[in-house]
């Protein structure tokens, strides 16, 4: 019996991008995603097997072969190496913490492209970034000696990473584009810089615009391009804010979202005012069943 979360072969094709031939032969040569069967044969794919597709095609579009795919998907799973258990994630964290914290830029870069480059970007945001950003907050907030320039060099660098990210997604043909609206100062936008490059890691091409101050600008976007909103921010919104983010849900309708922890600090209001939401940090959005809906939704459409 089919569950309502479960859905055939074609509907997966059109939320993924991924042709059912491809879908087959993943499954068959690889042993990658292994849907459910029917009584007379037929696949039914869950959440789950949507997410793998989606890394496997984020992977691909980094340039990666399928083969490697395999075994990078296999190291997700099972981590050993950098692979590996929490106490080698924590060693990876305190590197780069130690790094950070002597200002060695030239070190950090190198250390970030190693690291973005051999393991999934979602299971380093979740083991390594998030976790480091959380001991790099507490650090910061403290305003301990270099704090500031500690802030700029983190900056940099995650500039730096989500440029290049971008330069290799320009290549590829994304399942969906979107404009993403990050609310919050360039110089406190840390947890944004994750989010960005979830979103270009699993083929979703960007449109960014930074640093909002005056959100009425964003009705000039829908006149010209129809493109989904993504609005990212993590502090408090005023009044004059919350009331563009009331017009843009006007404009979009369901096709924008509000993602971050100002979800969480105005979720009555989103509630009240019907506007789709998502609070946490960038891991925890991403990782949301209600955002892999919403941006299922949008692919399928496109």
């Amino acid at each position: 019996m089919q569950s309502k979360n479960e859905i055939n072969i074609s509907e997966v094709c059109q939320q993924t991008g991924v042709a059912a031939v491809t879908l087959r032969a993943w499954e068959r040569r690889y042993g990658l995603i292994k849907p459910k069967r029917t009584p007379k044969g037929h696949r039914l794919y869950s959440q789950a097997n949507i997410q793998e597709i989606i890394k496997i095609v984020g992977w691909l579009n980094r340039g990666v072969a399928i083969s490697k795919v395999v075994e990078l998907l296999s190291a997700a799973e099972t981590p050993t190496q950098v692979s590996g258990n929490e106490e080698s994630w924590q060693e990876v964290q305190q590197e780069l913490l130690s790094i950070l914290i002597d200002l060695k830029q030239r070190s950090l870069n190198p250390l970030l492209d190693k690291l973005n480059k051999s393991m999934p970007f979602e299971s380093l945001c979740e083991k390594v970034y998030q976790p480091l950003l959380h001991q790099l907050m507490e650090r910061w907030q403290s305003k301990q000696l270099g704090y500031q320039l500690e802030q700029q060099l983190w900056q940099q660098c995650w500039q730096r990473q989500v440029t290049l990210m971008a330069l290799r997604a320009d290549k590829q043909k994304s399942r969906v584009n979107c404009w993403l609206v990050n609310l919050d100062n360039q110089s406190s936008a840390f947890d944004y810089w994750f989010f960005y490059a979830l979103l270009l890691q699993s083929g979703i091409q960007i449109n960014a615009i930074n640093q909002v101050s005056d959100l009425s600008a964003l009705t000039r976007l829908r006149n010209s391009l129809e493109q989904p909103l993504i609005i990212f921010g993590d502090n408090k919104m005023v009044t004059q804010e919350i009331n563009q983010v009331v017009k843009a849900k006007a404009l979009w309708g369901r096709d924008s979202i509000v993602i971050g922890l100002v979800a969480d600090i105005h979720q009555k209001l989103f509630v009240n005012m019907e506007i789709e939401h998502i609070g946490g940090n960038a891991i925890t959005c991403w990782q949301s069943s209600c955002y892999q809906s919403w941006v299922g939704r949008l692919a399928a459409k496109g």
